[in-house]
């Protein structure tokens, strides 16, 4: 019998996992959990040893003669600061052993709580990873304490080998033995190069077995020619979609710009699209619809990143598969191992995509952000390079087809304010290629000592939405939250004007409160000129965010929410529970629900 506490019960079935048998163990209070679920499973080979000190030595020589990890388990308190020395020894012998100490509950720490000191990062500086998990309450904590463990078990030889460190805090009922059967918790693996060429094929041919596959394609300016060669030949090889958005920079047959999708669909279709795999390149997207979706049916699904520095990114808490490369060696092997195919297959799964790309209808926009986001794009010229300030300016301008060979930039990696503008005079400070730039007024006053810069030449061209205030936040929130507030904190309103600051600079600057104007000036942006250009558009705060969600309500995409065959008896069960509001008949109600269920069996 295991220990019913969850986290004992995940750390045991991932050393299972990950080969790890061999267990040191020091007696304790604190740590009779693991103690006597370790002694009862005949899987593992236990040691016993009283003193931490000889402990954590024994363990680094079990490790050294077996060539594998061996684990070490003490109490917590003063036991934990026992094992330094032999860790330490383990550290720079490059010995992998798993260090894993038993905590009391952590909201005590500091409290004159009885055995309990401060155990996390303990070993800084001589473990290759040290975590403490956290107490599981609930599925999310679960899943933080699966990825924890996976995290530290994968670094033990990682670039090298050595020891890790995993502090557990055990709460709740420490005598109670009565789960039977470990869990299988989700094992998360790392593939290196230097693998052989059997563990790639095993890989290609899960790859084969999924039907629906999205290679999802973030933040990235530097794909080749031959990365974009080998990317389609991926595309020809599996039933997959490349999703992408501007700042992906990529584009060719199998690619689809599926932000408007996922932003704008409804969960009964986002369910529909689902992928059965994710492939994760580059950095953050600009997409939040999906994340939200793929984390609440991580079981249906299975992600792979694809990374140089062989990080654990479980973006949507179903990572399995770690590749530690670079994406266009990623591409590059499987096209070696696909030389010889010309055969395709059929892309079902992109005719999904495209079908739903097809249903999206864009309206004849009122003057807003949408409308100078339209009107931009239609302008600037190919080879040109564009920044996209965060969230509105960069939600709108993902509606419109950019010209081709148009680098696009964002600060999406932490999605703060305060540099977008002197990234991008970075950016122009680099290129003679005409440089756009699309910002609030909130992040260009936070950042506008940038547009004043020495280098900032006559290619630069910025385009600032002035609506007197934080247009993001009028579209996060109902607006009519709002109604019996001020503005004045959370959208910060101002009556700031850009003009008098930007003439001072030399920019040839305009102005735009219309559609008119906006049609008249648009087109002079897109010209050779021996200034910078600075472009000031105002518009009224709320308005467009209210424009946005009427966009978004007539574009939803919408199914049956239960196409199963116990749809009708659902209906019928809530057109009940519906037909009796007085509370005091849920008995009748119930009555109702079992008899609708009798008749449907």
């Amino acid at each position: 019998m295991y220990s019913n506490i969850p986290s004992v019960q995940v750390m045991m079935s991932l050393l299972k996992a990950h080969d790890i048998f061999d267990v040191v163990l020091s007696p304790g209070g604190s740590d009779i959990p693991f103690v006597h679920s370790f002694e009862a499973d005949p899987e593992f080979r236990c040691y016993s040893v009283v003193d931490e000190r000889s402990a954590a030595y024994f363990a680094m020589g079990i490790a050294q003669e077996k060539k594998r990890a061996c684990a070490c388990v003490c109490t917590s308190g003063t036991a934990v600061c026992n094992y330094l020395a032999g860790v330490t020894e383990a550290f720079y012998q490059s010995v992998p052993i798993v260090v894993i100490t038993a905590d009391k509950n952590p909201d005590y720490q500091g409290q004159l709580e009885t055995q309990k000191i401060e155990q996390r990062n303990i070993f800084d500086g001589v473990v290759k990873r040290s975590v403490s998990l956290p107490v599981c309450h609930d599925a999310q904590d679960r899943w933080v304490c699966n990825r924890l463990v996976n995290e530290a078990l994968l670094e033990l030889d990682h670039h090298g080998r050595g020891p890790v460190h995993i502090n557990v805090p055990l709460v709740g009922t420490m005598t109670t033995f009565d789960c039977e059967e470990l869990p299988k918790e989700r094992v998360v693996e790392r593939i290196e190069i230097k693998d052989n060429t059997r563990c790639w094929m095993e890989k290609i041919e899960e790859l084969s077995r999924y039907k629906k596959i999205l290679v999802i394609v973030g933040q990235n300016v530097d794909y080749s020619n031959k990365d974009i060669d080998n990317m389609r030949k991926f595309y020809k090889l599996f039933n997959c979609v490349f999703a992408v958005e501007h700042v992906s920079n990529v584009n060719f047959d199998g690619c689809v710009y599926t932000y408007p999708i996922s932003e704008m669909m409804s969960t009964a279709a986002l369910n529909i699209l689902r992928p059965e795999l994710v492939i994760s390149l580059g950095n953050n997207t600009a997409a939040y619809g999906w994340k939200n979706n793929f984390r609440k049916n991580y079981k249906d699904m299975k992600s792979w990143v694809v990374n140089e520095t062989g990080i654990v990114r479980d973006s949507y808490k179903s990572l399995t598969t770690i590749f530690e490369c670079s994406e266009s060696m990623f591409f590059d092997i499987i096209s070696e191992m696909f030389e010889e195919c010309d055969s395709e297959i059929e892309h079902t799964y992109y005719e999904m995509w495209q079908s739903e790309v097809k249903k999206i209808e864009l309206p004849e926009f009122e003057f807003s952000n949408f409308y100078v986001a339209q009107k931009l794009t239609s302008i600037i010229p190919a080879n040109s390079i564009l920044h996209l300030a965060i969230q509105y300016s960069t939600r709108t301008m993902h509606y419109f087809k950019l010209a081709e060979g148009v680098k696009t930039y964002s600060n999406y990696g932490a999605l703060g304010i305060d540099g977008c503008l002197s990234t991008f005079a970075g950016q122009a400070a680099a290129t003679n290629a005409l440089a756009f730039l699309v910002i609030g007024d909130l992040s260009f006053f936070y950042d506008m000592n940038a547009a004043g810069l020495n280098s900032i030449g006559k290619n630069v061209r910025i385009i600032m939405v002035n609506n007197g205030g934080g247009e993001e936040f009028r579209f996060i929130f109902n607006r009519k939250a709002f109604d019996d507030y001020k503005d004045d904190n959370i959208c910060a309103s101002h009556n700031k004007r850009a003009e008098g600051w930007i003439k001072s600079l030399g920019y040839d600057y305009y102005r735009a409160s219309s559609k008119k104007e906006i049609d008249d000036i648009m087109p002079k942006l897109a010209e050779a000129s021996e200034k910078p250009i600075f472009l000031e558009v105002f518009t009224m705060l709320g308005e467009s965010a209210d424009i946005t969600k009427t966009f978004y309500k007539d574009n939803q995409i919408k199914y049956p929410a239960n196409q199963n065959k116990d749809s009708s008896v659902k209906n019928a069960v809530k057109n009940a529970v519906r037909a009796i509001v007085p509370k005091k008949q849920v008995n009748q109600a119930k009555a109702i629900i079992r008899a609708i269920r009798e008749e449907n069996k």
